[in-house]
């Protein structure tokens, strides 16, 4: 483990050198690409120029308008010509010099179109004037001057790019050796401790043994406590924390276990959810712990109440409880679920801000079935929670039977 840190970083150099060999070799070659889209665009710029210029020059001179007729698809050309190597250019250094180009062209291509507009007017003098003017030959000039300039900025600065690309690539060569002499010394190294390390083995091997023999007799000893945990924690796993109830989870294994076993003996099934009321304004008025202790005392009542064998009380989420009643048919269950609602109403835990009364009170919905089809289950749950929605719609504190 001592040089597993230097290895990391031999092997940490080397990939990112391989990443900036790579970088250097995509920036070499996009430097590459755009050098040669600028230069042709420029060559190309150049000739169009010649080209509207001997036009424009051919026309004045023979009168004759018909020799400027490709004047506008020449300098859709050149206009779309410039503006793409000013897209090339945008990220280097020539790019303001591609934008004075762009700025000349549009003063040469005004001075043009008052001089095609005498054309066009008849007015050769006129036109052959503008053409021939000094602010227009100078202009013609700087933008021929420019134009080189630029062609010369644009071979210095890929020039100036490719000897940083070529340095970054020579730190990478560098970077890569270092990191191969790192990694062969940790190798020389770690093969000198390995052989230390294979004579110590031999001499644990016989201690590891003897240890073995031991950890046998407390892995048993430690297998028996475990056995012992795991039947604790299956308890915990179907009990809530809270009220020392049956949980949710415990709630659905019985519940279908029930709905199963009055399927196939046709027996009637019960279910009863309770919902302690305005419980929110009970825990905002009284705080979480004295609601905590509502529920408890509430499932302590529930409890008391779930008396014959097989009947089951749990948490259903919340402030709501489930009561599962097999073989108890709807008035039955309904009894039951009425002297649940008394012994709540008869404990008179103050809720001052209920507006049903000023104790805790609950509301119950019960359903009642005699079990034919086991697909059926959903359904009885659905009545119940129906009917406990009807005693809530009409006033809680009371029990209500699904139709």
């Amino acid at each position: 483990m001592r040089y597993l840190g230097s290895t990391y970083i031999a092997v940490t150099i080397l990939v990112l050198t391989f990443v900036l060999g790579l970088y250097v070799d995509v920036r070499s070659e996009d430097m590459h690409v755009r050098h040669l889209g600028i230069s042709t665009r420029l060559e190309r710029i150049v000739r169009l120029e010649q080209e509207l210029t001997s036009l424009l020059s051919g026309a004045v001179l023979e009168e004759k308008l018909l020799r400027v007729s490709r004047y506008d698809s020449v300098d859709e050309h050149l206009t779309a010509t410039v503006g793409t190597v000013a897209e090339l250019s945008r990220e280097m250094e020539l790019s303001g010099d591609i934008s004075v180009l762009l700025d000349l062209q549009k003063g040469l291509r005004t001075t043009e179109a008052r001089s095609l507009r005498h054309m066009r007017s008849g007015n050769w003098g006129r036109a052959r004037a503008v053409l021939f003017e000094d602010d227009y030959v100078l202009a013609k000039k700087i933008y021929e001057i420019t134009t080189e300039s630029v062609i010369s900025a644009l071979s210095d600065e890929l020039a100036q790019r490719a000897r940083r690309l070529e340095q970054m690539r020579q730190l990478t060569y560098g970077l890569r050796l270092a990191a191969l002499g790192l990694l062969l010394w940790v190798g020389w190294m770690f093969s000198r401790r390995l052989r230390s390390e294979v004579a110590e083995q031999e001499r644990l091997q016989q201690k590891i043994v003897t240890t073995n023999e031991q950890l046998e007799v407390s892995v048993r000893e430690r297998t028996a406590e475990l056995e012992a945990v795991n039947r604790q924690l299956a308890a915990l796993s179907s009990t809530d924390a809270l009220t020392g109830l049956a949980n949710r989870r415990r709630f659905d294994e019985v519940w279908e276990t029930e709905w199963q076993r009055a399927a196939r003996m046709g027996l009637p099934l019960a279910l009863a959810l309770i919902d302690v009321d305005h419980f929110k304004a009970y825990n905002d008025h009284y705080g979480h712990q004295a609601g905590d202790a509502c529920l408890r005392d509430v499932a302590s009542l529930l409890a008391a109440e779930a008396r014959r064998s097989g009947e089951l009380v749990a948490r259903y989420g919340g402030e709501e409880f489930v009561l599962v009643l097999p073989g108890v048919t709807a008035d039955e269950a309904r009894t039951v679920a009425e002297r649940i609602r008394a012994a709540v109403e008869g404990r008179a835990m103050p809720h001052e801000h209920s507006p049903v009364a000023g104790f805790v009170t609950i509301s119950i919905g019960v359903a009642s079935a005699r079990v034919q089809r086991a697909e059926q289950a959903d359904v009885l749950l659905k009545e119940a929670d129906g009917a406990l929605y009807l005693a809530k719609h009409q006033g809680r504190n009371r029990v209500m039977s699904a139709a």
